[in-house]
């Protein structure tokens, strides 16, 4: 290992900085597939086109959540109960349902279909949400305990 150099005022800042650059690059990427599905991706054939960005983004999402489940961290501002996990299956079904409405209506403007395909993806998409929402706070609950008990107890 090498010897840090950064008293503890500037490993904070580094700290902070590092944070703001992980979402910075989250929202972008994010931002970008969205755009690129929109604009560029027309048939299945050009999905390979979007798959860096989409791995890039599948692996910083998968490393954010798995990373702070481990050490027991759920959110901030965001209490780990089922009323919270509803309200965030809510809005991803219905942010679900409105991109895939749009989506399905700009490419062929077809009304019916389009109400079909977002009502049954943001339908699916809510109940996905929810049912791991769920998995990953019975997970971090338990992670929690784990850290929180005493190692005379781990012990026994």
């Amino acid at each position: 290992m090498k010897r840090n150099n950064l008293d503890e005022m500037q490993e904070q800042k580094l700290l902070h900085i590092e944070h703001n650059g992980c979402w910075l690059a989250f929202w972008a990427l994010l931002a970008s597939l969205l755009i690129q599905l929109f604009l560029w991706v027309r048939r299945a054939e050009d999905l390979p086109l979007i798959a860096g960005e989409w791995v890039a983004f599948m692996a910083l999402s998968l490393y954010i959540a798995i990373a702070s489940m481990r050490a027991g961290i759920w959110d901030r501002r965001i209490r780990m109960n089922r009323k919270s996990n509803l309200i965030a299956s809510l809005i991803a079904g219905a942010a679900a349902a409105l991109f895939l409405f749009a989506l399905s209506y700009f490419r062929f403007h077809r009304l019916q279909g389009a109400l079909t395909v977002g009502g049954i993806f943001g339908a699916g998409a809510f109940v996905v949400c929810f049912l791991v929402l769920q998995l990953a706070a019975r997970a971090t609950r338990k992670r929690q305990e784990e850290l929180d008990r005493d190692p005379e107890e781990a012990d026994e």
